[in-house]
């Protein structure tokens, strides 16, 4: 059995976690460790767009602080796109543009039918609604980490050490 690639790395420890109960295909091997290398790859290159939603400043394959609620954020964001990526391929499946898929071609003079036999492979249908239901669980989560985890840019008020000169503010004049 082959050894998880950088485990002691949060990412790396991201990547095996989103692969084995998100994705999963293989329980050992070379073609797991492949797989949980490139996930991990795609989550250290994506950390600038986690940065960019969230206003962080994480990097690096270990980033400091980088807890349960943004590794949420990354994992959505990772599902999100092998969703959208999965939807293409399927597309481009059926548009004959990819693997072969059995047709049934049915002529009668001018008029020809042609119809997929393979019903075994997921429509971009579906791949679409998964894209589709990420896309909102990630906008929910980044939206719940910037109302909750956010601090305030400025303080005003009892708060603050200085409270600010309310002079010339709302004056009223008579």
């Amino acid at each position: 059995m082959a050894h998880d690639p950088h485990p002691e790395t949060i990412l790396g420890q991201l990547a095996l976690n989103i692969y084995d109960e998100e994705i999963g295909q293989y329980t050992q091997g070379t073609e797991r460790t492949t797989e949980i290398v490139l996930i991990s790859g795609w989550l250290e290159g994506h950390l600038g767009e986690l940065n960019n939603l969230i206003y962080t400043s994480f990097s690096g394959d270990n980033p400091e602080g980088f807890l349960l609620e943004e590794q949420a954020i990354m994992r959505e964001m990772y599902v999100s796109e092998y969703n959208r990526k999965k939807e293409r391929a399927a597309l481009r499946r059926m548009d004959g543009d990819g693997d072969t898929i059995n047709w049934q071609t049915i002529q009668e003079g001018d008029s020809v039918i042609k119809r997929q036999i393979d019903t075994s492979n997921p429509t971009p249908k579906l791949y679409h609604q998964a894209y589709l239901a990420s896309q909102e669980r990630m906008k929910e989560l980044i939206y719940a980490y910037n109302m909750y985890k956010a601090s305030p840019r400025q303080i005003v008020g009892k708060d603050s050490d200085e409270a600010p000169s309310m002079t010339g503010i709302y004056q009223k004049t008579v």
